[in-house]
């Protein structure tokens, strides 16, 4: 009798132990489990369920994936460029090489072979150098799945898209602590996300007591998308602007910060107070600039056009949005910025995205003439 009540009471704890442990629904995947001693599972940004493997010693990057893993600090792991960061142009409508802030901290990196050129991707390339993952940016889940399939090589994807709406932000603050993961880095993960709320937040704080009357009207033109456009290429919820809360007149055009067109007479009719221009865009923008009309703005006729570097180039560089919204902060709001020096402040936040403080090679590249008064004919 004794052997029977302890058999029932052993079914009983085996019975609670097993409820236990199936708290966790075994069908849905979890981002930190591993599945063997050499391999852990992801959810990348594709809502895919990715192995990959624990010791991560070489990569491949693809579709503007590379500036993030610089940003992990994880360059030396990479094992070739795309077309547009190996390109050698000096000027253009599109990046290359010589105006990414991420290869220009970097220039050895140039060095790479090329694993993608424009849309195809060099498969013979990538097989041969043997990369234990592919990290590519903002791609299908049946276009990850088609290249996973394609060379055997586990594909990551994360997002590489705009920020600049809480949605955005959260979206990318999420494929950051994914590649955090898949590098074995989840503490830069942490302080990548840590760095930019932070920044975040002192730039809010400045402005939070300033009235919405007394702010005056802001607007950003030859913001790239696709390449470079002219003085009507505009974004709704730019960055820039977002992080400073500034009045915006293009803001009613989107909820998402994206690459758009503003009408010339909706520009002409809100007429900023201060313009901001995107120095990759401005040889197009010189074109625009020999119509007169846009020089009757009141912002050219008080001299309040400035020039900044581009946080849209080949992707987004998260660390131009920062440096951008301190710059237009201390020229829209002098007293609440007057503390800042924006080259000291430029190189603190390169040296924390980027790890090297770049400002006076970035602004001495002819490329980025930013953080000035345009020069007007």
């Amino acid at each position: 009798m004794y052997k029977k009540i302890a058999s029932v009471v052993l079914m009983s704890l085996l019975i609670a132990t097993l409820g236990i442990s199936g708290c966790i629904d075994s069908s849905e995947p979890h981002s930190d489990l591993k599945i063997d001693s050499n391999k852990i599972i992801v959810i990348d940004d594709a809502k895919r369920t990715v192995e990959v493997p624990k010791n991560i010693e070489k990569i491949a990057t693809l579709n503007g994936a590379l500036r993030e893993v610089v940003y992990f600090g994880e360059q030396e792991k990479v094992i070739g460029l795309e077309f547009r960061e190996s390109s050698q142009k000096t000027t253009g409508a599109f990046p290359s090489s010589f105006d990414l802030p991420y290869i220009i901290a970097y220039p050895e990196l140039r060095n790479l072979p090329p694993i993608r050129t424009g849309s195809d991707i060099n498969f013979e390339g990538i097989l041969k150098a043997q990369p234990d993952v592919i990290i590519i940016g903002s791609f299908s889940k049946a276009d990850a799945d088609s290249l996973q399939e394609k060379v055997g090589i586990p594909v990551v994807v994360i997002y590489v898209d705009s920020i600049g709406t809480d949605a955005q932000n959260q979206r990318y603050f999420e494929s950051v602590e994914t590649l955090g993961k898949v590098l074995r880095k989840e503490n830069r993960a942490k302080e990548l996300i840590s760095l930019f709320k932070g920044y975040e937040d002192d730039l809010k704080n400045r402005v939070k007591n300033i009235p919405e009357s007394e702010r005056p009207t802001v607007y950003v033109g030859g913001r790239a998308y696709n390449g470079a456009h002219g003085i009507l290429g505009t974004d709704p919820k730019w960055p820039p602007f977002t992080l400073i809360n500034a009045n915006n007149i293009a803001s009613g055009l989107s909820d998402e910060s994206m690459g758009i067109y503003i009408s010339k007479e909706e520009l002409l009719n809100k007429n900023p107070d201060y313009i901001f221009l995107s120095a990759a865009s401005k040889h197009k923008i010189s074109e625009d600039l020999k119509e007169p009309t846009y020089k009757e703005l009141s912002a050219f006729s008080n001299e309040n056009v400035y020039m900044v570097p581009p946080y849209c180039w080949y992707f987004f560089n998260k660390e131009h949005a920062l440096i951008n919204a301190y710059f237009i902060g201390s020229i829209v709001y002098p007293e609440e910025f007057k503390d800042i020096v924006i080259e000291e402040k430029a190189d603190e936040i390169y040296k924390n995205f980027l790890g090297k403080p770049i400002y006076d090679e970035i602004m001495t590249h002819a490329f980025f003439v930013g953080h000035k008064k345009m020069e007007i004919d």
